[in-house]
């Protein structure tokens, strides 16, 4: 993620540098000290931009590959939410409406193909959709609040059709995809006006996003087990007393389950009544 962002916002930097340099005349009648100091930016983003794309690239040629063989560990409470944000979040760039941006000159110089990205990450996107039999990559994409856009899957389907870059078929899927994805974050909105103001009790103390399992800490917080386990993959600690904590250590709030599961129900069935 940060190689690909990073990567993302050097490209319009080394787009505007060039586009300056084409200009011989106006370049020409820049003062000698800023020519010099654009052109030292421009060679140091073109290093950080080759270095960046080159691994970059690597991982996701290497989550391509894995994805196809192996797609359940992208599907686990504490992975799927990252992928499908990450994944949303590079589309946008790829196929939204900044997507010109991106383009500079001689593009093969600094390892930077879109095409083949976009080819990847929609292999990745189908290819953990296929596995998905409880549609918990869907609500993820749906989810997404911060690069999920419904238009920017369209254009992605209809970019890769135009390009022939994939099958009919598998274009077919991505559509598909689009529409579970579509619906399901309908479902959302319906749900989240149904429900109202949520009471803090059943909110995620991290998030502030209504639990859906949740679980025990040794420091008696109760946390979203999709929140701490992703916690516990980058800092093995307890976020409220800072002790030491493992997985095996959380523990099922069944009682604070059946309450949230219970105010759900009351809360959908009043909305329906007043429909």
């Amino acid at each position: 993620i940060y190689l690909l962002d990073e990567a993302m916002k050097e490209l319009p930097k080394v787009r505007e540098i060039e586009t300056d340099m084409e200009d011989q005349e106006g370049w020409a009648a820049r003062p000698q000290q800023e020519r010099q100091e654009r052109e030292a930016e421009f060679r140091q983003t073109r290093r950080l931009l080759r270095s960046n794309l080159s691994l970059a690239m690597v991982h996701i040629r290497m989550m391509s590959y894995t994805s196809r063989y192996i797609a359940h560990p992208f599907l686990r409470p504490e992975m799927v939410e990252r992928v499908a944000a990450m994944l949303n979040y590079f589309l946008l760039f790829l196929a939204g409406p900044e997507r010109r941006r991106l383009k500079i000159k001689n593009p093969e110089k600094f390892g930077w193909d879109p095409k083949e990205l976009l080819g990847m990450i929609f292999d990745v996107y189908l290819q953990i959709y296929a596995a998905d039999s409880a549609k918990v990559f869907v609500a993820a994409i749906a989810a997404d609040g911060r690069s999920y856009r419904d238009d920017v899957m369209i254009e992605t389907a209809r970019v890769v059709r135009s390009l022939t870059m994939k099958s009919e078929r598998d274009v077919a899927r991505f559509e598909s995809l689009t529409t579970e994805v579509r619906e399901r974050a309908s479902e959302d909105e319906e749900e989240e006006a149904d429900l109202g103001e949520i009471p803090d009790d059943f909110l995620d103390p991290i998030l502030s996003t209504l639990m859906r399992d949740p679980v025990k800490l040794p420091s008696g917080h109760s946390c979203d087990r999709s929140t701490i386990t992703r916690h516990l993959l980058s800092d093995e600690t307890d976020p409220f007393s800072r002790q030491p904590l493992t997985v095996d250590q959380l523990v099922t709030d069944d009682e604070l389950r059946e309450n949230i599961e219970r105010f759900i129900a009351e809360r959908k069935a009043l909305a329906k009544e007043n429909n």
